[in-house]
């Protein structure tokens, strides 16, 4: 295994940039997440646009948020895996440990996409995460071209489709125009009429039918992010952001003259028509996406002490937690089993109540970690990878004995 001497041992315990990252991810994720929890598994097409508030917000989230958020998830989570090997008390026993995340993992997503969200992504990790150790015992220079292999697969996927929607005519977009699954009015009426077995019957399923269409759009762009995620824990590249400021102004160019315009051009192809235009306007936002989170990770590394970052640290501190948390209340709120919201509200009020839920998983975060180490699923997550249960409850600070 090659890991650099100088990311050996993490100074000062926790690593702040990371737990900010996964902060400010659970916020572009829950919003991401919102149209599929509360109104249309169609997703945000021009049928959810009934004013000028809705058309902003809905281009917002298309622009800046939809496929960047899931990426910078994927590009922690490979940095994670770093941390994780270095923290092994003897060779092999991290990537033993890691194996037995993923299985977790892998568990946790099923019961989530049948559950609350069909749309998961843990299930997804656990099963790209497979590829990683291979990557981890190899150079760094190989994980470099692994992602760009991956991002290169993904990126020619996407072409594919979006050119093969454009030949066969609007008529033939199929799943994945506005949303990932293919019989959406099915899923919408279990969820909003039906208890949590009609709706987990249903969810369950779409799930082949989803997975499909994840691992087109969305699978070899996450692993090329595990890789670059992999990379930048070798080179300490969170750790002492300060010294890639390079970098980061180009991950800002990149963001500027790539990132932003596919997300503003993949907003209005999503926004404006229909059909195998918003499939090609799905395919372009998600092949620019990594330009866009790439420049998110600049604007954190290059402004720590922002208060929205800091705001988010806690949460991002026990992000699993925070991530089925969204989907926990989004599902309280709208489902049928909860107060039955599902497809009621308008986008634009909708999107107020998302935010609302945002900040109090953000609130409860700010709480939780006053009293307790990590989050109770990180918790629960780390007691089965270690084979061991850990504590959780913070110890009683001692007063310092003040000498006469």
């Amino acid at each position: 295994m090659i890991v650099p001497k100088e990311t050996k041992v993490v100074q000062g315990g926790r690593q702040p940039l990371p737990d900010q990252l996964r902060g400010l991810a659970l916020l572009g994720i829950v919003f991401v997440n919102m149209p599929y929890l509360a109104m249309t598994h169609a997703g945000l097409t021009p049928a959810l646009v009934h004013s000028g508030l809705d058309g902003v917000l809905a281009w917002l989230i298309v622009a800046l948020a939809q496929g960047k958020f899931y990426l910078l998830f994927s590009f922690l989570f490979g940095y994670s895996l770093t941390l994780l090997l270095q923290s092994q008390a003897r060779p092999g026993d991290g990537l033993r440990r890691y194996r037995r995340r993923l299985l977790a993992l892998g568990v946790l997503g099923l019961l989530h996409a049948t559950l609350l969200f069909v749309g998961d992504i843990l299930l997804s990790y656990a099963v790209l995460g497979l590829a990683l150790p291979w990557f981890a015992v190899r150079r760094t220079r190989t994980a470099l071209r692994g992602a760009a292999g991956a991002y290169l697969v993904g990126a020619g996927l996407l072409t594919v489709v979006a050119l093969g929607s454009l030949a066969a005519g609007a008529g033939s977009a199929g799943p994945g125009s506005g949303g990932f699954v293919e019989d959406v009015a099915v899923l919408d009426r279990a969820v909003q009429a039906g208890g949590v077995l009609q709706a987990a019957h249903a969810r369950l399923s779409a799930l082949p039918g989803v997975l499909l269409t994840l691992g087109v759009l969305n699978w070899s762009l996450a692993l090329s992010m595990f890789l670059l995620g992999l990379a930048a824990g070798r080179l300490g590249v969170l750790r002492r952001p300060e010294r890639y400021g390079t970098l980061w102004r180009r991950l800002l160019l990149l963001g500027a003259t790539v990132g932003l315009p596919g997300g503003a051009a993949s907003a209005w192809l999503t926004l404006s028509s229909d059909g195998a235009q918003q499939v090609l306007g799905v395919a372009l936002g998600f092949i620019t996406a990594p330009a866009l989170t790439g420049a998110y990770v600049a604007l954190a590394a290059l402004n720590p002490g922002a208060r929205v970052l800091r705001l988010a640290a806690p949460a991002g501190r026990m992000s699993l937690t925070g991530y089925l948390g969204e989907s926990l209340l989004l599902g309280l709120l709208f489902a049928g089993w909860g107060l039955g919201w599902y497809g009621q509200l308008s986008l634009s009020v909708t999107v107020l109540v998302t935010l609302g839920v945002w900040l109090a998983l953000e609130l409860f975060a700010h709480l939780w970690l006053r009293h307790f180490r990590v989050g109770p699923f990180e918790w629960l997550l780390r007691a089965w990878t270690n084979g061991r249960w850990g504590p959780l409850r913070r110890q009683p600070r001692v007063p310092a004995k003040v000498p006469r």
